[in-house]
């Protein structure tokens, strides 16, 4: 019993962890104080015990499950979508909009941090409540790899809403927060123990795409344009935007048309690469299942393999077509992953929810790779 204990203590604290290092690492450019975000954070729990409380009494009304089940089918992740990613997401706002209102948040810091106070909160509280329904470990995985969710889509919200010239954007990117933190928490409590693999990585994409927010914040305006080599310590969050939107020539269609067909080559070789060093290394492709632990291993090549496909594809068409922004390459990138997307959709409808769970991380991978084929002209 006092190991199921400790474990939901450890997981009730890893979310409030998560948060003071990032704490930590802004708190001088925030004003807020470590007792107002203290605050946020109760406030964050507090909601965190409402919507439990509100999602409990629909599943036991409606039989939906958002949980593996054999009979769900697509119902769990419609329950996950429809009621629980909106309410979740949603009761986080209200935390933070009064802060809002009263204008505490007039800086990037201080929104990051309010957002992020109020998903510690409420994570640590979900997670201590989901680990304490069952005696079983894989919740705790399941409950960590959660945390790392929550934080990072009210990140991307709160790291808009510290933005004035950004506001008009604010709904949008809570509504794309909402839509793919559905989307991950459907893989990493809806999806067999075998598919935990695809919401590991999509957290490590997230602790990279929260590493560029947070030197974004401490970005230097003033600071010029990187030329001549390319150095990764350069690439900030605002850098690659701005470069989506520098027009010093007409927008290129067949440079467009070009990339999609080359993010698709590139991709069908860097899986047939991923197929043949894993029969050299004895890599069990037969053993993929859902609900199959030995299926991570070949998740993890292919999934690797796939995305290094897209910054590759990204630097080559930059290079090749010469253009002064990134905004030609990503949007053959954007082509690809929807070519994709319908494939899947009439071939195999169940792998619609892992590409469109990954596909914003190919296609920032994508533009990235871009970005350092834009350097190397310059």
């Amino acid at each position: 019993m006092w190991t199921h204990s400790l474990l939901i203590a450890l997981l009730a604290l890893t979310p409030l962890g998560l948060f003071a290092l990032l704490f930590r690492r802004v708190r001088e450019k925030a004003t807020l104080g470590a007792n107002l975000l203290g605050g946020v954070a109760a406030l964050g729990g507090l909601c965190a015990l409402a919507t439990w409380a509100l999602e409990s009494f629909l599943w036991r009304v409606t039989q939906l499950h958002i949980e593996p089940n054999a009979q769900a089918g697509t119902s769990s992740l419609l329950a996950m979508l429809l009621f629980a990613a909106p309410l979740e997401e949603g009761s986080k706002v209200l935390v933070v909009w009064p802060l809002y209102q009263l204008q505490r948040l007039r800086l990037r810091a201080d929104a990051l941090l309010a957002a992020t106070a109020a998903a510690a909160g409420f994570a640590a509280v979900e997670g201590a409540l989901y680990l304490s329904t069952t005696e079983s470990a894989l919740p705790l995985v399941r409950g960590l790899l959660g945390a790392v969710g929550h934080l990072f889509f009210a990140g991307l919200w709160g790291y808009v809403l510290g933005q004035r010239s950004r506001l008009h954007w604010l709904g949008a990117i809570w509504f794309a927060a909402m839509l793919f933190h559905g989307l991950f928490d459907h893989i990493v409590y809806g999806r067999g123990v075998g598919t935990l693999v695809v919401g590991a990585l999509l957290c490590v994409a997230m602790v990279l795409v929260m590493a560029l927010i947070v030197k974004d914040v401490f970005a230097d305006k003033r600071r010029p344009a990187p030329s001549g080599s390319v150095r990764l310590q350069h690439l900030t969050l605002a850098e690659l935007t701005q470069a989506m939107r520098v027009r010093e020539q007409p927008l290129m269609l067949h440079w467009i048309v070009i990339g999609a067909f080359v993010n698709t080559g590139v991709v069908i070789s860097c899986v047939a690469l991923g197929v043949f060093v894993g029969h050299r290394i004895g890599v069990d492709f037969a053993a993929a299942n859902e609900a199959d632990m030995r299926s991570n291993g070949p998740l993890v090549l292919l999934g690797t393999a796939v995305m290094a496909a897209f910054p590759i594809a990204g630097y080559l068409l930059a290079r090749a077509s010469g253009a002064r922004s990134v905004l030609e390459p990503a949007m053959g990138a954007a082509a690809a992953i929807a070519a994709v997307v319908l494939l899947l959709s009439m071939a195999a409808p169940v792998a619609v929810v892992f590409a469109l769970a990954v596909a914003p991380v190919a296609f920032g991978l994508a533009c990235s790779g871009a970005w350092f084929g834009l350097s190397r002209q310059t």
